[in-house]
């Protein structure tokens, strides 16, 4: 007997396209966890006995198609450790649509921050710095030029219809296409998922602690022994206002410990609604992929 959670420490994978020799059949009490995973999320409308059959594989196969996991009918680490995540994060993002206040927002980007391994005070102010400057103090996902249309975009903008979008701007195809990749969801055929505020924040703290905008990492400028705020405007947009954004980044760093004193569990999180269009509901599916680091 195995669990999900067994997948995961052992990088496992299964094959559960065939309902007569899955190993799901020989294994009882991992169906019957699945099963309640899967029902507790809508996908499985049946008794939880554990019991395999075509109505459980039907299921999987709904929950990976809806959340754009690749590989087929296999079960591995990846599906796994999604599954394990379902419910929490469904718990959180049922609070999404619940607040737009600027301070969920920025408390969530300090958690994500540390979550990602942004640590340091200095660090996470210039990260809130950076949202400050690239939304125009919204805290929102906007697009960019968010004040003009769509129609503009497309005539204006070389890189359309891969323009910036998110809580920092992600622009041109290639970094759709790498970020669809980390996260196991096609984002050059659906680029406006960047849009979802989870999605987003994801993006925001990876691609700065990672150096994955312009090779550069937020840590080369700000860490234990320096606090570079002017250069580490390299890491999103090099030549792009640093020194307002490091006046921004100094005024965070004073207000810092009291965003560090907000519990997330205790306060609304992101609101779902984006800012240039505050009756336009965005696509849930991104909410559960945030925290995802998907691999093949």
């Amino acid at each position: 007997m195995v669990t999900l959670q067994d997948f995961i420490k052992n990088n496992m994978r299964i094959d559960y396209g065939d309902v007569e020799t899955s190993y799901l059949i020989q294994d009882k009490q991992l169906c019957k966890e699945i099963q309640q995973i899967l029902a507790n999320n809508k996908f499985y409308n049946y008794d939880v006995e554990g019991l395999y059959g075509k109505i459980t594989r039907e299921a999987l196969r709904d929950f990976k198609e809806a959340y754009a996991l690749s590989g087929g009918d296999i079960l591995g680490s990846t599906t796994a450790d999604f599954l394990l995540r379902l419910d929490t994060l469904k718990l959180e993002n049922e609070k999404l649509a619940t607040s737009s206040s600027k301070k969920d927002v920025q408390s969530a980007i300090v958690q994500e921050c540390k979550r990602q391994g942004l640590t340091l005070s200095s660090q996470i102010a210039y990260v809130l710095a950076t949202v400050q400057h690239e939304t125009n103090n919204t805290f929102k996902p906007v697009r960019e030029a968010y004040w003009l249309n769509e129609e503009w975009r497309r005539k204006n903008l070389r890189y359309y219809p891969y323009y910036g979008r998110g809580y920092v701007q992600l622009t041109w195809d290639y970094n759709y296409k790498k970020y669809g990749d980390i996260l196991g969801i096609n984002l050059l055929d659906n680029p406006d998922k960047v849009m979802d505020p989870n999605l987003a924040l994801f993006i925001l703290v990876d691609g700065m602690s990672k150096g994955r905008f312009t090779s550069r990492k937020l840590g080369t400028y700000v860490n234990g022994s320096k606090t570079d705020f002017i250069g580490a405007r390299d890491v999103v947009n090099p030549g792009d206002k640093p020194r307002l954004i490091a006046d921004y980044a100094e005024d965070w760093q004073r207000q810092i410990s009291s965003l560090e004193s907000i519990s997330l569990e205790e306060t609304p999180e992101i609101d779902l609604l984006e800012s240039s269009d505050l009756s336009l509901k965005l696509d849930p599916i991104g909410e559960l992929v945030l925290k995802q680091i998907m691999s093949s």
